[in-house]
């Protein structure tokens, strides 16, 4: 009885996995750039990506794991920079057996994303070097868009509000 109970108990019980221990590896120095770290994407101690042009690697609790990436597109081991500022517009999502899936933003520099907390979707704010900012949301499993929004204003959708561009009295930019 004891372990009918125990088994039933697990079988309607979720348990969280351990997120996959993502880093970045072999950084490279830009002078002046003081946005997000540019290099390899380190996973379990195993490189994934080659040419230090990565940004932003996340892990998700169902095993798949991202970054942004600033690559020339011909040339994936050249990073792209423009002004100083390392361009990247495509993620780069891997699931665990290794099949690599590509999202291309709407604008040229992706400044943020994120795994959505339903574990269905991404999430991604994109902003080129001047102007405003938009938020999208994309299907992990096609990566098809599902839903795009400005990062300004008053009636963001609530996937959007972790991504909207806040007013900042500060001086120093965007409060994220």
């Amino acid at each position: 009885m004891r372990s009918l109970l125990l088994l039933l108990c697990t079988a309607g019980c979720a348990v969280a996995a351990p997120l996959p221990h993502v880093s970045l590896c072999d950084q490279r120095h830009l002078p002046g750039w003081q946005g997000a770290p540019v290099g390899n994407v380190l996973l379990e101690g195993k490189n994934l990506t080659s040419g230090a042009t990565a940004q932003q690697p996340k892990g998700s609790p169902s095993g798949w794991i991202g970054w942004v990436d600033c690559s020339e597109p011909r040339h994936p081991k050249t990073l792209r920079i423009v002004k100083g500022v390392p361009i990247g517009s495509s993620l780069i999502l891997s699931n665990p057996s290794g099949f690599l899936l590509t999202i291309t933003a709407k604008k040229p520099i992706i400044e943020a994303w994120g795994f959505d907390p339903d574990g269905l979707h991404v999430v991604l704010k994109s902003r080129a070097l001047h102007g405003p900012a938009m938020i999208e949301r994309f299907l992990i499993k096609d990566g098809s868009q599902v839903g795009s929004s400005p990062a300004y204003g008053s009636h963001l959708p609530t996937w959007a509000l972790p991504y909207s561009d806040k007013v900042d009295r500060s001086g120093r930019g965007n409060n994220r």
